[in-house]
This record gives structure tokens, sequence and C-alpha cells, in this order.
């Protein structure tokens, strides 16, 4: 019998309740820092979350009061691994296949980020790659590489201009800038911000509307927004939209219902 990947969790907290599952890091005496065990598990479970039929929608937050302080530059290094290398926060994030956030979250179920406090460095940069992002009223959003000599990373790149814009993009991570939940939602960042104390509940409120709603039209509606993305021909766009439609419409047939 193959191991419970989740049985044995340290750093994440993972709840599965009425179609939702709710993934928690949970170091909330290192601000919910990553490094390598949390970032492991958090993959796990959304692989996890994935796998279960049942699940419909999945919420990602941190415990305490902040989201996510970026990597924990103070974990000492793993054993290296039989190429010599030490795994880190960045190979295991950015690595080829199922070693890598950013197509982990985009061909995930529909998933939305609870920033419940600050996010600084990679702790903003690892949720640009979710669904949907919403954010207390307390929370910041911290862009500190240039300043620390470092770089943006898990994506940022790419996605950050498609979120914000490219001019916003720059200015952000050349000025190392940190910003309020306000401006975050006006430059597109976030969608959403409510009261510390009523986040979660906004979460479940958005979770629960979207897993009510036909899994399998949610799942051709996202990949076909993502694939779009990527196009610039409006003929491609409108292939790859009849492509979505086409496999829509066979399933219908086969079961005879229309959810």
């Amino acid at each position: 019998m193959t191991a419970d990947p989740l049985a044995t969790l340290t750093t994440v907290k993972v709840d599965f309740d009425y179609g939702i599952a709710w993934i928690t890091l949970n170091r909330p005496d290192k601000r919910n820092a990553l490094n390598t065990p949390i970032v492991r598990e958090t993959m796990a479970a959304f692989r996890r979350a994935n796998e279960s039929e049942p699940v419909r929608a999945i919420v990602l937050t941190g415990a305490g009061k902040v989201y996510c302080a970026g990597q924990d530059t103070k974990y000492p290094p793993e054993p290296k691994d039989e190429n010599g290398r030490s795994p880190t926060t960045a190979t295991l994030m950015m690595g080829k296949g199922e070693r890598n956030w950013v197509e982990l979250l985009a061909t995930s179920k529909p998933n939305l980020i609870a920033v419940n406090g600050p996010a600084v460095g990679l702790g903003v940069t690892h949720i640009l790659a979710a669904d949907m992002r919403i954010a207390a009223a307390s929370a910041t959003f911290s862009f500190p590489f240039l300043r620390l000599g470092a770089m943006p990373e898990c994506g940022a790149s790419g996605l950050l201009p498609r979120l914000v814009g490219f001019g916003r993009a720059m200015d952000l991570c050349m000025r190392s800038a940190t910003i309020d939940a306000r401006e975050a939602q006006h430059i597109g960042l976030i969608t959403g911000i409510h009261p510390d104390e009523e986040l979660l509940g906004a979460a479940l409120k958005l979770a629960e509307q979207i897993a009510a709603y036909p899994a399998m039209q949610v799942k051709l509606t996202k990949r076909m927004l993502y694939a779009s993305a990527e196009m610039n021909s409006s003929e491609d766009i409108l292939k790859n939209e009849n492509a979505a439609f086409l496999e829509m419409f066979k399933a219908l047939k086969r079961t005879k219902t229309f959810e």
C-alpha cells in the first residue's frame, strides 16, 4: 500500500469539507516562510485535492497574522541528491513536470488564495499562478528582490505583467515596492478586499459558488482561458473555443444530461 503523503504533514494543514479543499500554510512562528518541507507538503496537498473526486475548488491561506514572509533563508540545506545538489524551494517549485508550481496551479481544479496578511518576496510571487486572489484589509504585498540583491522568481516575470500590466510590473520590481491591499486591488493583483475577520468566510462563499457550478464546464472554461491567453490570433482563439464546446457537447450527449 502506498503511503499517504498527507498523513505526516508538519508544515501544512489540509481540510476537506463539502467539496472544498482548505490548505493552510502552518508555520505561524516562522511567519509561514517557505522552505523545502512546506513547499513539498503544499504541492502534495494540491495534488491530493485534484485527485479527490468530491473536491470542486481549492483555497490556500496562511495561519496566523502573516500570509507568507517569503523564503526561509535560515533553514539549513538538505542533504545532496544523487546529482550532488541540495533541493531548494526553487528546484521544487520551478522544475519540470510535476515539479512546477505554475503548471500545477494552471492545471489544477479552480483555486483561490486568501491572503490573510503580509506577503513578501516568494510569498507574493507564488500567488501569481493562482486562478484568483483575495486579501484581508491588513494584507500587504512586497517585492524586495532588487533591494536584497535578488530577482523575482516562480514565473513572476511572465505572470505579474499579465495581471497588472507591463508598466506596473516594472515599477513594482524596479522600486522593490510594498503596496497595501487597496492598491493591489486597484492594479488587478487581487480582486477583492475583506475585513480581516471576514476573509475566510468570503473565501468559503466564493469557493462554494464555484463548486456549485457544473464541474465539466468549469474545467473546460479554465482550460480554454489559459490556452487562449497564450494566443495572439483570433482564428486560433476561436478554434480553441470551438474545440472546448465540442468536447462539452460530446460529453453531454454521452451522459444525456445537463448538470
